[in-house]
């Protein structure tokens, strides 16, 4: 497994696992995620199985919070196939390397709180519950705060 920058060229691949790895509502659209991936500051990793085959990407920002930057985790989507391949854990270790390489201290993320797969994932690498979001999801749908010191 290897982790690379997302490059513009990957787009349409991204756009299409995002697509299939979130419903609609959940999954972003075309704007929102070319917004993510282009946004100064934001890091986005590919995750390739071998040279030209997509396993997985993520997305992370940073933001100021108490003048010292927080990494945020925006998504981290894996190919249905590539699932159970440390696809996921691969990409968030990379993320944290990046985040804590800017100054970010911790690292916090929003999850559905139907997700429990993504729940016990998140627990599993240090994430701890910090807060709850009302209808979050599709308007519906609490989502969880969680949060990581790095």
């Amino acid at each position: 497994m290897t982790v690379r920058d997302a490059k513009p060229e990957d787009f349409p691949e991204l756009y299409a696992l995002d697509q299939a790895c979130f419903v609609p509502g959940i999954s972003w659209s075309r704007a929102e995620l070319g917004y993510f991936l282009r946004y100064p500051g934001n890091i986005s990793l590919v995750a390739e199985d071998e040279p030209g085959k997509i396993a997985g990407f993520a997305v992370a920002g940073t933001r100021r919070r108490g003048g010292t930057p927080q990494g945020r985790l925006i998504t981290i989507d894996v190919h249905p196939e590539m699932r159970r391949r440390r696809v996921a854990h691969t990409l968030l270790l990379a993320l944290e390397e990046r985040v804590r390489a800017v100054g970010a201290t911790s690292m916090l993320l929003e999850v559905a709180i139907d997700n429990l797969p993504a729940l016990q994932f998140y627990a599993r690498h240090g994430f701890q519950r910090s807060g709850r979001i009302p209808g979050y999801y599709l308007n519906r749908i609490d989502a969880l705060v969680m949060e990581k010191t790095l």
